[in-house]
């Protein structure tokens, strides 16, 4: 049973079958619009399918959105109490709606616990695994999304089989697995065919392709997708959603060179995340302007944000992901600045972030700068054994562009070594793979045997 925390709710009102959904598609309105920011679109379905009882309140929203008297919607000749098990998953319901994720993963362990039907075990475990996502723990959304896709489908309910499927596709991508993006392009197929209602969840996985594409460094195709979700979410209102497409077209443009349309979108963000006050947000978008403050030279200000981004991590108890990237980018600040052991101390903690996590591409991205910072100390074989393993990284990554840059890089350094032949070596690299890239080509990785024999200052690959 549950602890005294969850006991207590108020009981829901009987509704006449099929009646909130009639009301709803009589008004022409998506499940996201009857909810209207005040509920969640799930909500709103698991009400129509019957599984819970809206309150008074819940049923008075409906009521509004819809244009129906509340007489519409009553049955009078069903019980009014809701059985426990339908109080415990409005309750769990609403701790995901308010993202209240601590809780939403400990009642939803607890009531895993207890006898549920195949449909609403399911629920519950969507709604964990939802939860573990957002928390970014990857491993423990998966072992619960992929028992509750596969139940949805069994019982026909493909709009909260879409759902879980889109979470599945995200788990993947927190794990930087390659099977992520193709995932993620089915769900937005399936999503589609379920016509004009599915706006807020056409958004939402959109929105996750894109951050896919950000990831791999696609900016163009991280662009396309972004834009494409703000015009669907601009329909549903839904702010978050704004919210989090605005902070992905700032990455996506300054990582493109136009910091001023980054500028514009991140602004967008930070009003909006405020407006919701989700603070874990705002931090990333404080990591986010430091990057880009950077790459314009403005390192006062680039510092001061990055600090900041760093201390409300912190304060948010960020002690997993998206914390190796603000050590990343602050040691790239104070390589830029000649501060070599700051640089290298804030970087050697990125690198034990990103091992920790599994963050590959932190690690990746902390070997190169640690390539440099080693580079000016003139200690050329350091310099070799940072690039050596970024390189091979971003090749299992499979990340062309930045895989490309990073040959540049270390083409550079080798120029200035004098060591002309391995320098050829990765500028044709880098050459190579960007035309493969442009072709729609993969690049096939440098094989083992070739990179050892290339390493070291006479002939480093």
């Amino acid at each position: 049973m549950l602890g005294t925390s969850y006991r207590g709710r108020r009981k829901g009102v009987a509704v006449r079958a099929g009646s909130v959904e009639q009301a709803r598609r009589e008004a022409r309105l998506t499940l996201a619009q009857v909810a209207g920011g005040k509920l969640t679109r799930t909500a709103i379905h698991l009400i129509e399918k019957g599984r819970t009882r809206p309150s008074m309140e819940t049923l008075q929203q409906i009521a509004r959105q819809t244009h129906k008297p509340i007489e519409f919607f009553l049955n009078p000749d069903a019980p009014a109490a809701l059985t426990e098990g339908q109080s415990q998953l409005r309750e769990l319901e609403r701790l995901t709606a308010v993202r209240d994720l601590d809780h939403v993963v400990e009642m939803g362990l607890t009531l895993l616990a207890q006898r549920w039907s195949a449909e609403d075990a399911a629920v519950i475990r969507l709604s964990v695994g939802q939860a573990y996502c957002r928390m970014v723990r990857p491993e423990e959304a998966l072992e619960h999304l992929r028992i509750a896709r596969p139940e949805f489908e069994r019982l026909g309910d493909e709009w909260m089989a879409v759902e879980a499927l889109d979470w599945e596709s995200s788990a993947l991508g927190l794990l930087d697995d390659p099977g992520a993006l193709p995932l993620a392009n089915r769900t937005l197929e399936r999503c589609r065919r379920l016509g004009p209602g599915a706006a807020q969840i056409e958004a939402r996985i959109l929105g996750h392709i894109a951050g896919m594409y950000v990831v791999t460094q696609s900016w163009a195709l991280a662009v396309r997708y972004y834009e494409e979700a703000v015009d669907v979410a601009s329909g549903v209102k839904d702010l978050l959603q704004l919210a989090k497409m605005h902070h992905g077209l700032g990455v996506a443009y300054e990582r493109m060179h136009q910091g001023g349309a980054a500028r514009q979108h991140f602004d967008k963000a930070l009003a909006l995340y405020s407006m919701e006050n989700d603070q874990a947000s705002i931090w990333r978008v404080e990591n986010d302007l430091g990057l880009l403050l950077m790459t314009q030279s403005q390192l006062d200000s680039a510092e001061r944000h990055l600090l900041a981004a760093l201390n409300r991590s912190t304060e948010l108890n960020i002690e997993r992901r998206g914390r190796g990237f603000t050590l990343v980018n602050l040691g790239d600040v104070m390589l830029q600045r000649g501060r070599l052991a700051s640089a290298a101390d804030y970087l050697a903690q990125a690198l034990e972030v990103g091992e920790a996590t599994g963050e590959r591409i932190v690690q990746a991205e902390a070997r190169v700068l640690l390539g440099q910072v080693e580079d000016r100390n003139g200690n050329a074989s350091m310099v070799d054994e940072h690039f050596e393993i970024a390189i091979q990284i971003l090749e299992e990554l499979r990340m062309p562009d930045r895989l490309r840059d990073a040959h540049m890089e270390y083409a550079e350094l080798l120029d200035a070594r004098r060591d002309v032949i391995g320098a050829s070596r990765h500028w044709k690299r880098a050459a190579v793979i960007s035309k493969l890239s442009s072709l729609g080509m993969r690049w096939t990785a440098t094989p083992p045997a070739e990179r050892v024999a290339s390493a070291g200052p006479t002939g480093a690959a």
